[in-house]
């Protein structure tokens, strides 16, 4: 075979120009791994700590509401934490279906065994909680099973140990944490805290590194709250308010009870109510707190206002006279007494204590509108009270220079104005407390991780002078022993009180039949421990105060007075 010095020159050729080509290749690898690891490594670096770290909301621990127990001689909670656990499964790594169901059934009252194996036989890898609230017996029954698939994880709950007591007066906290209504509404900011911030490094997997680095911004604990209600005497007050509800097939009702020299809630009930512990299972117009988010015309109860008006404006005095006829003409209009009858010449202490609408008005139209309107302010009536409840609504009543001559007459009964039954509490309460208005509070302090806020009795203002909240708590004892509260006394003491039976406005005018009850009072008259509103919505058969509010004010008002071991004032 002859050498061939052409075709090993050109394989040369071609084994150089690859080696070029090699060397070309390695540079650009060379250079890339050189941008790669010190020209951008800062920037790799922070995407692979974006991919790997990992920043967590550390929630704050919520504050705790409380109320301070005489007997126990300690702060109880109404509102608290807990931890409890929801009962999970994965499909996916169910492996034996039907035993896993007989093993959960016992355990899940809400589930046929159809879908629960509807669930467990699925290809899903998650599914909702099969149940939540396990409590730590029912969970570690269940985790002695041993079941493949089946977890149980660790859920923050809020926890009320009262069930429904003063449910309308806390509220409840919602699946976002959120406070809502009441108490937990109100002071939702302080009860929550301050979320922290933890910065943790994860495996691709999602699980935290535990020799991984750990930022950590630790959250601010919410405040406590302690409230100014009495245990005992909300207790006995729901339980009582229940009875007459149920007792007269009323809708509902409510009842305030305040220290008329403090401004304190001594006790705040509604009914219907809630259990704040399973808020979702009740109709959401039970969250309503009528005390403070709803108003009405009070009816009769309002002749207390009007009288006290024309007497501290020097107009009227207890014994001042008018004939009554039975009904005055206002406009083109007639106004009656609610018995339809004429009486004759009538006192104004005997207004009072027969309910008399055409003294009401008598003694209206001598103050006029300006100067009723300016203790209708003056009581509180043209804002809300801020007593430290979510959703309060201010009374529904226009500017005095709106008023009709009729609208001025008829709200010196209650009508033509519409006021919460806080408002109410704390207008009598001046009354009660030689004519100085109290800033009513259910909050007595707030308790934060540095110290306590107290709440100290604050004075709104001065709207009567003394002699004239003296002079209308003796007509309303008056209106007790005399006239249409009998019911709502208390032997061996001067219950001062009115009744008010209120008309129920609709879109048609009033409806007809039905009423709303109430009676607005305080005792001992002269050095009052309480003022209290009671109130029974359309009792069944019942259309006057005087045989539903009444008496269970009386009965309340005698629980209270023995309660405190208050002597007898005769």
């Amino acid at each position: 075979m002859a050498y061939n010095a052409s075709n090993e020159s050109l394989q040369l050729k071609r084994v150089n120009l690859l080696g070029l080509v090699f060397a070309a290749l390695l540079v650009l690898i060379m250079g890339r791994i050189f941008q790669r690891q010190i020209i951008e490594h800062s920037s790799f670096l922070a995407l692979a700590k974006d991919q790997h770290v990992v920043n967590e909301e550390v929630v704050a621990k919520r504050g705790k509401v409380l109320v301070y127990d005489q007997q126990l001689e300690a702060y109880y909670p109404l509102a608290t934490n807990v931890s409890l656990y929801s009962l999970n499964v994965v499909p996916t790594q169910v492996t034996q279906s039907e035993l896993v169901a007989t093993k959960l059934l016992p355990f899940l009252s809400d589930i046929t065994e159809t879908a629960l194996l509807e669930i467990l036989q699925s290809n899903k890898v998650y599914v909702p909680p099969l149940k939540r609230r396990v409590e730590v017996r029912e969970k570690e029954a269940i985790e002695a099973l041993a079941l493949d698939g089946v977890y149980l994880r660790t859920e923050e709950y809020r926890y009320y140990p009262e069930d429904d007591l003063a449910s309308n007066l806390l509220g409840f906290v919602n699946r976002d944490r959120k406070g809502q209504y009441g108490v937990e509404g109100y002071f939702d900011q302080e009860l929550s805290g301050r979320a922290g911030l933890a910065q943790v490094e994860k495996s691709s997997l999602g699980t935290h590194i535990t020799i991984g680095s750990r930022k950590v911004i630790n959250p601010e604990n919410g405040a406590d709250v302690v409230l100014t209600i009495d245990r005992a005497i909300q207790y006995f007050v729901e339980k009582k308010l229940q009875e007459y509800v149920e007792k007269y097939k009323a809708t509902g009702g409510a009842v305030i009870i305040m220290e008329p020299q403090t401004g304190k809630i001594v006790a705040l009930a509604n009914y219907p109510d809630f259990n704040p512990n399973y808020y979702n299972e009740f109709p959401l117009e039970n969250f309503t707190n009528p005390n403070v988010s709803l108003v009405y015309e009070p009816g009769s109860v309002f002749k207390v206002f009007t009288i006290a008006a024309g007497i501290d404006a020097g107009l009227i005095s207890p014994s001042t006279t008018y004939t009554d006829v039975g009904e005055v003409k206002v406009t083109d209009k007639i106004i009656r007494n609610s018995d339809l009858a004429a009486h004759g010449v009538q006192t104004m202490t005997q207004v009072l204590e027969k309910s008399l609408n055409t003294g009401a008005v008598f003694v209206v139209q001598k103050l006029g509108r300006q100067l009723f309107y300016k203790y209708l302010k003056d009581l509180g009536f043209d804002a809300v009270t801020n007593v430290g409840l979510a959703g309060e609504v201010p009374a529904n009543m226009r500017p005095f220079r709106e008023w009709p001559e009729m609208d001025l007459a008829t709200m010196s009964f209650g009508q033509a104005i519409a006021v919460t039954p806080m408002q109410l509490v704390t207008a009598i309460g001046a009354i009660a407390n030689q004519g100085k208005l109290m800033k009513p509070q259910i909050v007595e302090k707030v308790i934060y991780q540095d110290g306590a806020v107290a709440f100290d009795p604050q004075i709104v203002k001065v709207v009567f002078k003394p002699q004239t909240a003296q002079l209308v708590s003796a007509m309303m004892v008056n209106v007790v022993e005399k006239g249409h509260g009998k019911q709502a006394g208390v032997a061996g003491y001067r219950v001062a009180g009115k009744t008010g039976t209120a008309q129920i406005a609709g879109p048609g005018g009033y409806e007809k039949e039905v009423s709303i009850g109430s009676f607005i009072g305080f005792a001992p008259m002269t050095n009052p421990r309480f003022v209290m509103l009671t109130r029974i919505d359309r009792p069944e058969g019942m259309i006057y105060a005087e045989s539903s509010a009444a008496p269970l004010f009386g009965e309340i008002a005698e629980y209270l007075l023995n309660y405190w071991q208050v002597p007898p004032e005769r």
